[in-house]
């Protein structure tokens, strides 16, 4: 049996998510010698949290509540490599400049490149066995690990940028009140540089079908496409315990407000419905300045962001969830939906893993009389929803992130492992 000590990966990502954290806490877990060179990571020790333990009370809960976002408790942080100065420059841009998405497009990209050339640098000097770069900040790093003798593997998080932007431009055209939130302007050299990520990465991990289609769109060649989808804590994500009391029929969606989402097209379906007992809730932060949102004003009811525990209850609130999305990776917020046992609707390109029929509907994008009989036939038939629900739960505990690690362990072991095909 190999030991898995003995082998070194590295995972790079500029800034935080927690499909990515849990990435490391897997590699970690699973006995590699492991190194995570990352934007800002608090780590809950040293000087920064003794600053912030001498806060005054009310100021403390609010820093502290912000850095544990950047903090995960399964990750060990003797691994953690950190290039904060480049992280804490784009939040600063992102903070001061929240209605200049192109002045803090410019300033991520800079952060991007920056972080992608100083790991390349340390991977010249020290080559791990494998290095995990994330889409649009590892070209370099590919590069240094091909010059190096080092295997490198692309973490694809979402569909392709050459196929995304194309549709998010076609989106522009045919909703221009929902443009500003669409960020259909990448530029030429980024959509090229993304090409060359995949095309040019030994191994990619495609986190759905979607993404993997993509990737076979642009010219990757599927044998070197490797499938990880995202996982669920079902501990945590769970049905409610008793019965929603009969009443309103409450549709949920849970996720960035912006038409990449495809939220016109759910809203216009809601609307010719035309049902006042349909109660349709959208969750989250309004990207652009909702010039999209002026036309549906009382067809739903908005709640801005919340702590990741109180949207556990409104999972368990709703009767269905919804999910039109455009262009995605693999969307965590249908994982959590399933695992609180909702039928959803949602599309293909959301990348998730329900099954038409099953756990819910697939339907086309931008079809408004599809997600209106969708909606309809999940409002009139409660048996259906009941089965659908059972379906989903069962659906989410093949996917908890204990499966993610199983499946990370196979791709690794058969990239790794001497003797592996």
């Amino acid at each position: 049996m190999t030991d898995r000590s003995r082998i070194s990966v590295w995972l790079a990502h500029p800034g935080a998510a927690g499909s990515v954290y849990e990435l490391f806490a897997a590699i970690q877990a699973l006995g590699f010698r492991a190194r995570f060179e990352t934007g800002f990571y608090y780590t809950a020790k040293g000087l920064l949290a003794r600053i912030i333990a001498a806060l005054p009370k009310k100021l403390r809960a609010r820093v502290d509540r912000e850095v544990r976002r950047r903090h995960f408790p399964a990750i060990q942080s003797r691994g953690v490599h950190q290039h904060a100065q480049l992280e804490l420059a784009y939040v600063a841009a992102a903070r001061s400049w929240p209605k200049e998405p192109e002045r803090v497009a410019k300033i991520m990209h800079w952060r991007n490149r920056r972080f992608d050339k100083s790991v390349a640098a340390s991977l010249r000097l020290h080559p791990p066995d494998l290095v995990i770069g994330q889409d649009t900040s590892a070209l370099a790093t590919i590069r240094a690990a091909k010059s190096s003798g080092t295997i490198s593997l692309l973490h694809q998080m979402i569909g392709h940028l050459a196929i995304g932007e194309r549709i998010l431009r076609e989106e522009a055209v045919l909703q221009p009140a929902w443009a500003d939130s669409l960020h259909a302007d990448a530029p030429a050299w980024l959509i090229e540089q993304c090409r060359s990520e995949a095309l040019e990465a030994d191994h990619v991990v495609a986190s759905s079908d979607y993404v993997r289609n993509t990737l076979i769109q642009i010219g990757t060649p599927e044998h070197r496409i490797h499938w990880l989808p995202y996982g669920v804590n079902t501990e945590r994500f769970r049905p409610a315990a008793t019965s929603r009391p009969k009443g309103r029929f409450r549709l949920l969606y849970v996720g960035q407000i912006s038409q990449r989402k495809g939220l016109s097209y759910l809203l216009e379906a809601v609307k010719q419905i035309g049902d006042p007992s349909i109660e349709l809730v959208l969750v989250g932060g309004i990207v652009g300045a909702g010039k999209g949102l002026v036309a549906y004003d009382g067809l739903y009811r908005h709640v801005r962001n919340v702590p990741h525990h109180e949207v556990i209850a409104l999972f368990q609130g709703a009767d269905a969830f919804v999910y039109p999305s455009l262009h995605e990776g693999s969307a965590l917020a249908i994982y959590e939906a399933l695992a609180c046992g909702l039928p959803v609707i949602t599309t293909e390109n959301a990348g998730s893993v329900v099954r038409n029929g099953i756990e819910g509907a697939i339907v086309p994008i931008r079809d408004v009389d599809a997600l209106a009989a969708q909606i309809l036939t999940l409002r009139d038939d409660a048996g259906l929803r009941q089965d659908m629900a059972r379906a989903a739960r069962a659906r989410a505990e093949d996917f908890t992130w204990a499966r993610y690690r199983e499946r990370l362990e196979a791709i690794l072991d058969n990239i790794l492992v001497p003797g592996n095909s």
